[in-house]
């Protein structure tokens, strides 16, 4: 007994600022990780209280908009601008135009873009080289600095006005988008599993559908959503070559109703209509978030 206490009383002295320093550690960690929440809960309503105001902005009476102390929260719940909005006979087929000018020049964009970079991160050729760094240069050029060109090439082939020519305009920047990106994820993919699936009997086009095409699924998912938002926000081509056909898109729409004079300052149904164009990116967003989020690690390699 008396050894078992002399070796307790050798033990615990040493143990002890051990134990102390680790429930220290333990509570500045906890400190810590509540400090950094606080910031990030801050941070998050400083970046969210417009998108509220937009939202809540959209259900107040015209009694509310234009009181001298704003409120943070209508006094009656009203539809009425979401009403005026669909009212508009130009609203809905603004919004239809978008839709088919986004669908057609994603679809585009993805197959060509994707057969591109394949080639690319694939196959050895002459000026590869050079045609990565053309698809890095294109896209830092800002659409202002093309789109006269654009126009005369448009203007001259006899598709101004038309949806199949906005199409073709938008695949100026989102072909070299989709090649660029793309070629990160197939580069990421071993050539050896072409080669073995070739050993086993398939064609080149059947290791493209069989190994590369699932295998990038998550790129083509990631870039197909930027792709979308690109488009369905774009408004200097769709304004420059539908303003001849009498067509638009709901964002062309969207910037001349909120500054045409003859209306009035109509702020509740503006706010409407800026959420309802906004609302399919963000349902995309909610749909996708998962392969969003495993598709921008993916291709996240040298290459």
């Amino acid at each position: 007994m008396a050894a078992t206490d002399v070796h307790a009383e050798t033990v615990t002295p040493l143990a002890a600022p051990k134990v102390r320093q680790k429930v220290r550690t333990t509570g500045q960690s906890r400190a810590m990780t509540w400090v950094w929440n606080t910031i990030a809960l801050g941070f998050a309503a400083v970046m969210g209280f417009p998108i509220y105001w937009m939202i809540i902005t959209t259900f107040k009476t015209n009694k509310d908009l234009i009181a001298k102390d704003p409120t943070f929260w209508p006094s009656t719940f009203s539809f009425e601008s979401y009403k005026t909005i669909f009212d508009d006979p130009a609203f809905l087929p603004g919004l239809q135009n978008t839709l088919l000018i986004t669908i057609g020049s994603v679809l585009l964009g993805l197959v060509v873009g994707f057969l591109a970079a394949v080639a690319v991160a694939r196959f050895n050729f002459r000026g590869r080289n050079f045609f990565i760094v053309t698809m890095l240069v294109i896209q830092m050029v800002p659409l202002l600095a093309i789109i006269i060109p654009l126009f005369i090439v448009m203007k001259t082939a006899d598709m101004t006005g038309t949806i199949f020519g906005v199409v073709l305009a938008y695949l100026v920047f989102t072909i070299p988008y989709v090649i660029w990106t793309l070629r990160s994820f197939i580069v990421n993919i071993p050539a050896e599993l072409d080669e073995a699936a070739m050993v086993d009997g398939c064609t080149k086009w059947g290791a493209f559908f069989r190994v590369i095409l699932p295998l990038t699924l998550p790129g083509l998912i990631t870039t197909g959503v930027y792709s979308w938002i690109q488009a369905w926000n774009e408004f200097i081509v769709a304004n420059t070559l539908l303003s001849s056909g009498g067509k638009q898109t709901s964002m062309i729409w969207l910037t001349f109703y909120s500054t045409t004079p003859t209306r009035g300052a109509d702020f509740g149904a503006q706010m409407a209509g800026a959420l309802l164009v906004s609302l399919p990116v963000i349902i995309l967003f909610v749909i996708f978030q998962k392969k969003l989020s495993a598709g921008l690690t993916a291709g996240a390699v040298k290459g």
